[in-house]
């Protein structure tokens, strides 16, 4: 081997290794489940096999070896083979994600339609010419004379540049409804291996089209993990914001009035009381206030410690129109911040107070083998679940509770009732302690 073939292993076994990384975390991710991304780890497959080949070719000069002529034959049939194979996928890598973002032309598809035949000609052409190497009548010495075959060589060339033109055009033409990266993105695909295919007419010893390639993906890799950033971002934002609006949806004015009343009819009342009372509104207002930093989940003893200094202030405003019952015979498990208290919160709100002579709620905090059980019911005027729309501001906060125990912990949110006969909202946890 001279320094050009040990140059070329060098970039070879580098790609290879990059590859295999990019090809191990993306089928670890929730991205792999995409259809775009299935293409994707189509193409980094056959490129890890195509990388292994001239591997092996250039480590072992299969060329001029005699014995394992099966594998022989195998090795150098791969070898111009991926090269359409992968760029087949590149063309409906393109399409697919184009169909993603808008609806494409008829004659967008006819034009990835012949950018796909002209990979399948290539790769029957290349089987073809194959067979004849590989046939011992016409080719008794297994020799591949680069000359000989110079003219399917062009051809090929030729074949995979076409492709990569209407992959190029197409990019172009429907470029407004793809974001700058992903544009970039995709043309890499077409304008690196485009580049090696030109360069290779001229140093065809430099293995500068699997090297294109491979740059091709980790460029792309790179492109999803940025997206998948941007989405853990965004998610983020929405969490805040929803937190935010329960938050707000908690902390209402005739809450505030009322409980400031309470707490000034207390000073004339019972000063003891009504220093409890005071302690128990700022407790309320700092947790709320917190809750906004906890971006993480938070002890269920936490969230209970909350939500007894909310009851403890409603029971000061409704006196002995509201019963509390506390059943809590478990703990040690993780939920997200202000996940009780709304449900409670509306317990009081729509059931005990629209309750004539007023009632009882129950919280619950249960453990089985399998989850953790979160149970808050009331006695109060209950809900019609067929008509649940004629009043959707006060279903927003359980919505939002419900979204977030599902995103963050895994659970689920429950609720049953009837008009007239109370309510129950059901929190389940996944036990992971076994």
């Amino acid at each position: 081997m001279n320094v050009t073939d040990y140059i070329n292993i060098t970039i070879n076994i580098i790609g290879v290794i990059i590859c295999i990384f990019i090809l191990f975390f993306l089928t670890a991710s929730e991205h792999r489940k995409l259809r775009r991304s299935r293409i994707f780890i189509r193409i980094i497959v056959f490129q890890i096999v195509g990388i292994l080949v001239i591997i092996v070719e250039n480590i072992f000069n299969i060329y001029n070896i005699t014995e394992y002529i099966f594998l022989k034959k195998a090795l150098v049939m791969y070898t111009p083979l991926g090269g359409p194979i992968i760029l087949m996928f590149y063309t409906d890598l393109i399409l697919t994600i184009l169909k993603e973002k808008t609806s494409i032309s008829k004659a967008a598809g006819r034009a990835g339609a012949i950018a796909k035949i002209f990979c399948i000609i290539n790769i029957i052409s290349t089987i073809i010419l194959m067979f004849i190497i590989m046939n011992p009548m016409t080719n008794p010495s297994f020799e591949l004379v680069y000359n000989e075959f110079y003219n399917w060589f062009q051809f090929s060339y030729i074949l995979s540049l076409g492709c990569m033109a209407i992959g190029t055009s197409l990019l172009i033409v429907y470029k407004k409804y793809l974001s700058k990266r992903e544009f970039l993105t995709l043309l890499s695909y077409s304008v690196f291996p485009t580049t090696a295919v030109l360069l290779e007419l001229y140093l065809s010893r430099l293995a500068l089209i699997n090297f294109s390639i491979t740059l091709a993906i980790f460029i792309y890799y790179a492109s999803i993990q940025s997206e998948l950033s941007q989405q853990i971002k965004q998610k983020e934002l929405e969490l805040t914001r929803s937190k935010i609006a329960i938050m707000f949806s908690q902390i209402q004015p005739h809450f505030l009035y009322n409980a400031l009343s309470a707490i000034a009819q207390l000073c004339d009342e019972d000063s003891v009381k009504a220093k409890k009372a005071i302690i128990d509104f700022s407790v309320y207002l700092r947790s709320n206030m917190e809750s906004l930093n906890d971006k993480e989940l938070v002890s269920v003893e936490k969230e209970l410690s909350h939500v007894k200094g909310y009851l403890d202030l409603e029971k000061e405003i409704y006196k002995d129109a509201l019963n509390i019952i506390y059943h809590i015979e478990a703990g040690g498990f993780m939920l997200p911040p202000l996940s009780i208290q709304p449900i409670v919160e509306n317990a009081i709100k729509h059931g005990i107070g629209k309750k004539e002579g007023g009632g009882t709620v129950m919280l619950s905090v249960r453990e089985t083998d399998k989850e953790f059980l979160v149970i808050v019911s009331d006695d109060g005027a209950g809900y019609d679940k067929a008509n649940l729309s004629f009043d959707k501001q006060k279903h927003i906060g359980i919505e939002n509770v419900k979204r977030r125990i599902e995103e963050q912990c895994g659970g689920t949110l429950e609720i049953s009732g009837e008009p007239g006969a109370g309510t129950t909202v059901v929190i389940k946890i996944p036990n992971l302690k076994l």
